[in-house]
């Protein structure tokens, strides 16, 4: 009784085995490109690629282990679908400040003209 069946050490060593390779090939998904390519995959908006881009080019490792998280709530389900904005608001509140580039435009008769030019 106290030897364990061969077949079932044998059965239980597969297992192992096959949970170490599912678990070496979810490590190669963790590469930075991987990462960003799978955090752009679950945002939308327009300006989601460029809040992603610019986080990853500021703040690097810091900005990765954030969507790393995102990516792993994402899987477990508990975070669907996010916005630009509630991506922005999250690297917000994490301390990460990602500057976006913003540009006001006023058209009058056809014309472009910025805020500090005179509207005639």
């Amino acid at each position: 009784m106290s030897d364990r069946d061969p077949e079932l050490e044998l059965i239980r060593l597969r297992k192992l085995m096959s949970l170490m390779a599912k678990q070496s090939r979810q490590e190669v998904k963790d590469k930075p490109m991987d990462v960003v390519a799978e955090v752009k995959a679950i945002t939308k908006g327009e300006r989601a690629g460029e809040i992603i881009d610019k986080a990853v080019r500021l703040y690097g490792e810091a900005a990765l282990t954030v969507f790393r998280q995102l990516i792993k709530l994402h899987r477990d389900g508990a975070l669907g679908e996010l916005t630009d904005a509630e991506l922005y608001n999250i690297l917000e509140n994490v301390g990460l400040h990602v500057p976006i580039e913003t540009r006001v435009r006023i058209v009058r008769h056809g014309q472009e003209r910025r805020i500090g030019e005179e509207l005639q």
